[in-house]
């Protein structure tokens, strides 16, 4: 039998006769998950992108307490002719963009839009297919954005996704298995943070990925970057920026990128750890200030359709430029060599530049440099190559070599795995690895 106290409790929670139930906050929408066929009519002379946006602005509640859902993006081809925008309304927090088997696909007449006032960087890149806002009034976006291919009538031109500065910061949006080809930059994060790109793939653009401007806590996890007709990933120049801070990029392929597989020029506390590099015209790239950790990755050939594409000498697995506090751990190289030579009379080695040679040729190699009378030539692997200033805290994982016009500053690093450390000769331009252990008697 129920005491006085348990009737009691049960009574205050039944509703009272005639007394209105709690009132259900309401909205444009009437389902938390909207299809983009139910919009078709919204579509202009082909171009989709008033039925996409009016999809998206179906988000928009008017209500705080009301926010996101599952945007459901069919099987097709929507030609876009003018930017989409997510991000223009509260309601539109947290939205979920499904799109597995549909390609955006910018149009010229997307090429030839006309956009308001934007940041330099963003304006010479060209016009996005969509851009990503940060919410008015709650932190972030919690957006996810998944299964959708972006893709360009006219080749390599423009973005195809853009969170830019000034927009908001997009926190916490993801990537999955969105595919970005054709575009000039595939994805330009620019002063964003926040932001996760899982099993992605960038294909067939001028740049794959471009990062500027403190674009901090970037994660890039199983993704590909591959036949990017300059480098696949890009982190920086910044403006008015300390750096792009925090990036994690992890179980990624990096192949037969025509520039550098990827280039570091700002980043900080970078970690590149279990990567794939195979036949980019050069592979990691340019080092950058402060800690940057690069562990248990494969470089693998070299690409000669793409020798010149590169800024530094590209016959090297990792070119170091500029670092400080570098750490180079249990990463594997193979089959790259460079040419160095030294007078007859002397001992300074110096590195041999390629050749000038034509773009898009069959051969997988540069040719070989002519041999000048008065000079000993020399034939190396050079699984990493100093090529600029070089000074501060150092561990490496193999021998370097040293290009002329390097300033080598630390003359004595750390060599990972072995009791040894390696020297730099400055006789002869060249490191060289001694042993930590005492001579045997």
């Amino acid at each position: 039998m129920l005491g006085p106290l348990a009737v009691v409790l049960i009574a205050l929670t039944l509703p009272t006769l005639g007394q209105d139930a709690p009132e259900v906050p309401a909205g444009p929408r009437a389902e938390a998950t909207v299809n983009l066929a139910d919009f078709a009519d919204r579509a202009e002379d082909g171009d989709w992108a008033p039925a996409i946006q009016a999809a998206i602005d179906a988000f928009s509640t008017g209500d705080p307490r009301v926010t996101g859902g599952v945007l459901v993006i069919p099987p097709g081809r929507y030609p876009v002719g003018r930017p989409i925008i997510l991000g223009t309304d509260p309601g539109q927090w947290g939205l979920h963009v499904e799109g597995y088997g549909a390609t955006l696909v910018g149009t010229a007449g997307l090429d030839a839009f006309e956009m308001g006032e934007r940041e330099p960087e963003e304006a010479e890149l060209g016009v996005p297919i969509l851009i990503i806002h940060g919410v008015e009034g709650i932190e972030g976006g919690n957006y996810c954005i998944e299964g959708l291919t972006f893709d360009r009538e006219q080749r390599r031109n423009g973005i195809g996704i853009s969170l830019p500065w000034g927009m908001g910061v997009a926190k916490n949006t993801t990537f999955r298995s969105v595919k970005v080809m054709g575009q000039k930059v595939g994805v330009h994060i620019n002063h964003q943070w926040q932001v996760f790109f899982a099993e992605c793939t960038f294909r067939g653009n001028e740049r794959g990925m471009l990062i500027q401007n403190h674009g901090n806590n970037i994660g890039i996890t199983n993704c590909t970057f591959r036949r990017n007709h300059h480098h696949g990933l890009v982190i920086g120049p910044d403006r008015g920026q300390t750096a792009s801070n925090g990036q994690h990029i992890s179980g990624s392929i990096f192949e037969a990128n025509k520039g550098y597989g990827m280039l570091l020029l700002s980043s900080a506390q970078t970690v590149v750890a279990g990567c794939y590099f195979e036949a980019n015209g050069n592979h990691i790239g340019v080092m950058t200030p402060w800690q940057t950790t690069i562990d248990t990755n494969l470089f693998w050939g070299y690409y000669g359709h793409g020798w010149r594409s590169s800024d530094f000498p590209s016959n090297a697995c990792v070119v170091v430029r500029g670092a400080k506090r570098l750490q180079m751990r249990n990463n594997h190289y193979a089959a790259v060599e460079a040419w160095f030579r030294r007078p007859e009379d002397g001992e300074l080695w110096e590195y041999v530049p390629l050749p000038a040679g034509p773009q898009g040729v069959q051969q997988h190699s540069p040719p070989d440099p002519e041999q000048e009378e008065g000079f000993v030539y020399e034939q190396r692997p050079v699984p990493l190559l100093i090529t600029g200033r070089f000074e501060g805290d150092f561990v490496l994982d193999a021998l370097p070599e040293v290009h002329q016009d390097a300033d080598v500053v630390t003359r004595r690093i750390a060599a990972d795995r072995r009791l040894s450390y390696y020297e730099y000769n400055e006789a002869t331009n060249r490191f060289e690895e001694h042993s930590l252990l005492p001579d045997e008697q």
